[in-house]
């Protein structure tokens, strides 16, 4: 039996096959993966496109991040100013609620008395014992057990990085050393001692520097804070919102509302501090005093100064946690900057995310239909090529 030549068609069909095989593959790629193409020369002149998306994606998402960081940190910073705030407000109340009147101490009053005249036989001059009373001691113990606990606020951190300490991120902003202490007692010993006015102490303890003139200020150092936040070098903080936009949101440990309210609380906690009026201790007047209250030669005296040094103490303290919302507010605003900088970034990435799959992605349901269109054509051209195969002259004739 003579055979029909058909190598051009078999070639012809071979070939037809073969591409429908890629086209086949390349469909079967494009459904799993959803995407035109695994190399950008796929897709042809639309590459372009998809790279320059991309790379603007890589950005913005750099400063998506940039930004979750700082909000974080703003967050943790706003927790411990706010609860800062919170328990110095209650360290208020105690210090409103103190009653300004009397020495608060317990014992006897100590009379002037002369035995050469009678005419000053009334005046108080002090108590018998040094002991203050309830009130006194109530005040003095919540200035001690907070006053710690506001030095860790302000020692918040972030894993290791100290969030009030500015650029310097990595010190603690605060370490109490007694130096504190040891400088107040010695100031009260001086106030005391009539070696230095009430006005002069209260300078001394608020003035917060020596470059005023006042040599005996208190200063950062003294009260514990780091040599870069005493020396005025720490640094800020800035966050890198986008290509053209960053943003500072720098809160450190010694500001002045800070600072003014554990310099207060130390010394309302120190124990040089009480008694308000000299003691003696055996009644007997004139003599030297077993111990010594504020200045003054009588106890009305002696309680004016007083008073006046804890209503400045007092003010003080009510003032600088009003200046503490100045902190909350510059550290709100930054906050709300930020996170229409970060939805104007999201709104960007989602039209970007999709350029990038208009250029890329398939339509799925269209890609299983092709499949489908294709496997019937391969299952035809399988079919048309098997019967060339088996051609002959007899069924060829026929």
């Amino acid at each position: 039996m003579t055979g029909v030549s058909t190598l051009g068609q078999a070639l012809r069909q071979i070939e037809n096959l073969g591409l429908q095989q890629t086209q086949f593959a390349d469909l079967s790629t494009q459904l799993a993966t959803g995407k035109k193409s695994q190399t950008y020369t796929g897709l042809g002149t639309d590459a372009l496109r998809s790279v320059r998306a991309r790379t603007s994606l890589t950005s913005i998402d750099v400063y998506i991040n940039n930004i979750t960081k700082a909000d974080t940190r703003i967050s943790l910073m706003l927790d411990s100013v706010e609860e800062f705030q919170a328990q110095t407000g209650e360290f208020s109340n105690t210090l409103t609620n103190f009653l300004q009147e009397g020495d608060h101490q317990l014992g006897d009053n100590v009379y002037y008395d002369d035995p050469l005249t009678t005419e000053n036989d009334n005046i108080i001059v002090g108590k018998t014992s040094a002991q203050i009373d309830t009130d006194f001691t109530a005040m003095v113990n919540h200035a001690t057990n907070l006053f710690d606990f506001l030095g860790d606020l302000l020692n918040a951190q972030e894993g290791d990085r100290y969030l009030l300490a500015g650029a310097d991120s990595l010190n603690k902003p605060i370490e109490d050393k007694g130096t504190l202490d040891t400088t107040i007692s010695n100031l009260l010993t001086e106030w005391k001692n009539g070696n230095i006015t009430t006005d002069e102490l209260i300078d001394d303890i608020f003035d917060g520097t020596a470059l005023e003139g006042n040599s005996d200020a208190i200063t950062d150092a003294t009260v514990g804070f780091s040599s870069s936040l005493s020396s005025d070098n720490a640094g800020d903080v800035y966050v890198r919102a986008d290509d053209n936009s960053e943003f500072k949101y720098t809160a450190l440990a010694n500001e002045d509302s800070f600072r003014d309210i554990l310099v207060a609380m130390a010394v309302i906690k120190n124990e040089n501090l009480p008694p308000i009026v000299d003691v003696y201790e055996d009644g007997n007047y004139p003599g030297t005093p077993d111990v010594k209250g504020a200045p003054g030669s009588t106890a009305e005296e002696q309680q004016d100064n007083f008073y006046q040094l804890y209503n400045a103490l007092s003010d003080r303290v009510a003032s600088s946690i009003d200046e503490i919302d100045q902190t909350r507010f510059r550290l709100e605003t930054v906050r709300v900057q930020m996170n229409e900088t970060q939805e104007s970034h999201i709104q960007q990435q989602e039209l970007l995310l999709t350029e990038v799959s208009n250029v890329e992605d398939v339509d799925v349901n269209e890609i299983a239909v092709r499949i489908t269109t294709l496997q019937t054509q391969l299952q035809a051209s399988y079919s048309v090529t098997a019967i060339t195969q088996q051609l002959n002259l007899a069924n060829y004739l026929r």
